[in-house]
């Protein structure tokens, strides 16, 4: 099979420069960022061909194209205008692969965010220190309430798949996988912040993981903040749930989907994340 004359001149210059490193006396400082500069290049002009395949109907190396049919108002995630998160041009970008430290400790590593030709992204998890994960954030005017929703399938579990919706308040709704009596369920959840600072967390509502893509949503308006699975309601909180909170529906949230490594709260042992995980995005509600 031919190289791609517009990768030849990536391949030819990383493999130069690895060349140059190999043969440096010992002990010479190494200058990585030619060699990463030029990694970075080829996963963006690999990550476009593989969207272009998509856009032709080619099958990759999966096989055939993505059989799951799109609800109203849902956007393959191979649709959105994607870049890095240390690259994107923030005005125009629309799902950036984080390349920031996450809330729960996990480093947003791009590498991990796997591009298929079908159009969906598989966000994989590895662990150490700090652990890494394909993350991704929705950046766009996002509305104070919902609804907000996402096609997910999880592939591998063993560490905390989520999709979540977060606030600059701190407000933040929340389907997290997570393990209890040795099975992985959705914890689903809210939390609210409250006059003074901190937030006040409402208890969690477990449910059953069930195989194959489905259709995760989350919904809030001034009274209740609801979440459907499939369009089935699986939980509904209210203002009692969140006693002492402020119950706020003005500021914008973001949209995000990651795979984490969290504390002892959620279940998973030190052989579940160094096992890995993964879960697929097939579309984003938008």
């Amino acid at each position: 099979m031919a190289i791609d004359p517009d990768i030849t001149p990536l391949l030819d210059g990383l493999s130069a420069r690895l060349a140059a490193l190999e043969a440096a006396p010992a002990g010479t400082p190494a200058d990585l960022l030619p060699v990463t500069a030029r990694v970075s290049a080829l996963e963006d002009r690999l990550s476009a061909m593989a969207v272009a395949l998509a856009a032709t109907g080619a099958s990759g190396p999966e096989g055939s194209a993505d059989p799951v049919t799109l609800p109203t108002g849902y956007r393959r995630a191979g649709d959105f205008r994607r870049a890095r998160g240390d690259a994107a041009d923030w005005a125009v970008d629309e799902l950036i692969m984080t390349t920031w430290l996450g809330g729960a400790g996990t480093m947003g590593d791009p590498s991990l965010c796997q591009w298929e030709s079908a159009g969906s992204v598989l966000l994989k998890h590895v662990d150490g220190t700090p652990p890494r994960s394909g993350v991704l954030q929705l950046n766009r005017p996002a509305p104070a309430t919902g609804p907000w929703g996402a096609l997910l399938e999880v592939v591998d579990p063993g560490a905390v798949c989520a999709f979540f919706t977060y606030a600059q308040t701190a407000r933040e709704f929340d389907f997290e996988l997570i393990k209890k009596d040795g099975q992985p369920v959705w914890a689903v959840g809210i939390h609210m912040p409250k006059a003074g600072g901190g937030t006040v967390s409402s208890q969690k509502v477990l449910v059953p993981l069930a195989a194959g893509v489905h259709r995760y949503e989350i919904a809030q308006d001034a009274e209740a903040v609801t979440f459907r699975i499939d369009g089935a309601q699986v939980a509904r909180f209210t203002p009692a749930d969140v006693p002492g909170a402020t119950w706020e529906t003005e500021t914008p949230m973001q949209i995000l989907c990651s795979v984490e490594h969290h504390g002892a709260w959620a279940g998973w042992e030190a052989a579940d994340y160094a096992g890995g995980a993964a879960l697929r995005l097939h579309a984003l509600r938008a």
